[in-house]
């Protein structure tokens, strides 16, 4: 009978051991090393990308309607008249609905409001100013934004990507040789999204560009200091690590 408890209990932990698995140990015996690689490219922008939102408030809602459709054809027409390229002109998040205010710490119904955001890209830097003023000059019509960027993005950001590889590859190579030990092949590679969207975001929009102007093509309106803008990239990289031969 004891015999037959102990080949059960026996059974039983044998059911708990995990089961094990060659690729996994494969890995863990690897030493590594992981790293990430950072490169920026400052270059000179050739784009500004205007963010505009056109708003009207009236006290009903076929008034503010009428009124909005009026504001963004006259929008349209300086655009045009002021040579904005067409194919570059977007307008999104189209509204209509009660206008609110606050009245005695109340929030408060009064009328109707109509909004559509316009964005739009000026490559005459030239033209910046008469944009502006004439931007300005339209009833209804807002300048939230105006950041720099390039035509060629995606040209530096396969330069950045290739030189922060680079990094990650020299970075690790010091680790090891502090370690006595060199690197091998790479284990995985990763691009690093993410931060480099955020840093783009933050970056484009950075009020003063402290860089020189000096051998930019063509004219540059003299109340924009348009700098330069960095295109960064960043990867996450893991390579094997073994003794020196």
């Amino acid at each position: 009978m004891k015999t037959a408890r102990w080949s059960m209990l026996a059974f039983a932990l044998l059911l708990l051991v995990p089961e094990a698995r060659p690729e996994d140990d494969d890995d863990a015996d690897v030493p590594h090393v992981t790293v990430y690689g950072t490169a920026t490219i400052q270059v000179p922008p050739n784009q500004m990308i205007w963010a505009l939102n056109v708003r009207n408030v009236d006290p009903n809602s076929a008034g503010a309607a009428q009124a909005h459709g009026a504001t963004v054809a006259t929008l349209m027409a300086f655009l045009k008249q002021n040579r904005i390229a067409e194919e570059t002109i977007q307008t999104s998040r189209m509204q209509l609905g009660e206008n609110f205010k606050f009245t005695r710490g109340e929030r408060v119904a009064e009328g109707y409001a109509a909004s559509t955001d316009v964005q739009f890209t000026l490559t005459d830097f030239a033209n910046y100013a008469t944009l502006w003023i004439g931007l300005s000059a339209i009833p209804g019509v807002q300048i939230r934004n105006v950041s720099m960027d390039h035509s060629e993005r995606i040209k530096y950001q396969n330069e950045a990507r290739t030189k922060a590889v680079l990094a990650a590859r020299d970075k690790a190579k010091a680790i090891a040789e502090t370690l006595g030990m060199q690197t091998g092949l790479p284990l995985a590679i990763e691009e690093d999204l993410a931060a480099v969207e955020a840093y783009r975001v933050v970056s484009t929009n950075i009020a003063a560009n402290v860089a020189s102007m000096a051998g930019l093509p063509g004219e540059v309106d003299p109340s924009v200091a348009l700098g330069t803008i960095p295109i960064m990239a960043r990867v996450k990289a893991v390579f094997s690590m073994s003794k020196k031969q």
